[in-house]
């Protein structure tokens, strides 16, 4: 139950939020299905991490968005309750990092299916109201199983089940596999929109260079024959005969070389 308190203009949004929370404290919430699982000591692990939360909040209240990130984020690590994706998704948010901000809220909304209904308004308002400053890139890749990373950061492999929120301007997308040669494109993505790229990557050639049966050389014309090395010439022989027959001395030398922003309306919550 719900009881709604007077507090100063402006703040009552808040302490609704929080009151709502704190109800839910008694019970534990729902398991979302790839959610991980919490440790065996669950009501020690609630009580370490509602600590970090409450360092979190307090800290947000100050303005200090940096700390209570990594409090929230702590506190998350201990006891992975997916309600807590929204305290990460708002401090993202308030510390100008959109893309990780949209993220956070959209796990938040698959994951806390037990979340209060003024928190998942919130959220899907601010997820909304970032998605609109931001644009997205549209990866395909024919080879399975390629790492893709987005201005250096991991994004996971393919084929990629979603599209990557980022933000406008130029990226830089790299897609590798081993036995391939990596592919490196640059992509311009503007707000609102969508920009596609597709990538092929190219199969690494490890056959031999010379091998047996009349293999070709390196850099030798598709189906020539290799050519045969010059001490296997009869030429080279006669020569050498008559060199010696003449009785001067010769010298030969063979070498080889390789070519080588937003307010929120609710706050961070307070508890689980």
């Amino acid at each position: 139950m719900t009881v709604r308190t007077a507090t100063p203009t402006g703040g009552w949004k808040l302490a609704l939020s929080i009151a709502v929370v704190c109800a839910a404290i008694a019970t534990p919430a729902l398991a979302a299905p790839a959610q991980p699982s919490p440790p065996a000591n669950n009501g020690e692990a609630k009580a370490r991490a509602q600590v970090l939360l409450n360092e979190g909040t307090t800290a947000y209240g100050h303005g200090d968005y940096a700390t209570a990130l990594e409090k929230f984020t702590a506190a998350y690590r201990i006891f992975p309750s997916p309600k807590l994706w929204f305290n990460i998704g708002q401090a993202n948010r308030d510390l100008g990092r959109p893309v990780e901000a949209v993220a956070a809220f959209d796990r938040f909304l698959r994951e806390a299916s037990d979340a209060p209904t003024e928190t998942v308004s919130e959220a899907r308002r601010s997820a909304a109201e970032l998605k609109a400053r931001l644009g997205q890139i549209k990866v395909t890749c024919p080879t399975d199983g390629a790492d893709v990373t987005v201005d250096g950061k991991q994004i996971g492999s393919t084929p990629l089940g979603e599209m990557v929120w980022t933000t406008p301007g130029r990226h830089q997308v790299a897609v590798q596999r081993a036995g391939f040669s990596p592919a490196i494109e640059d992509v311009v993505v503007d707000a609102g929109k969508t920009a596609a790229l597709r990538v092929d990557l190219r199969p690494i050639d490890l056959r031999p260079a010379n091998g047996a049966g009349g293999a070709n050389a390196i850099g030798g014309a598709p189906g020539a024959p290799a050519r045969k090395p010059v001490y296997r010439r009869p030429w080279f022989w006669v020569a050498a005969g008559a060199v010696v027959a003449a009785g001067v001395g010769a010298a030969i030398l063979v070498s080889n070389h390789e070519s080588s922003g937003l307010v929120t309306t609710l706050g961070v919550k307070q508890a689980f």
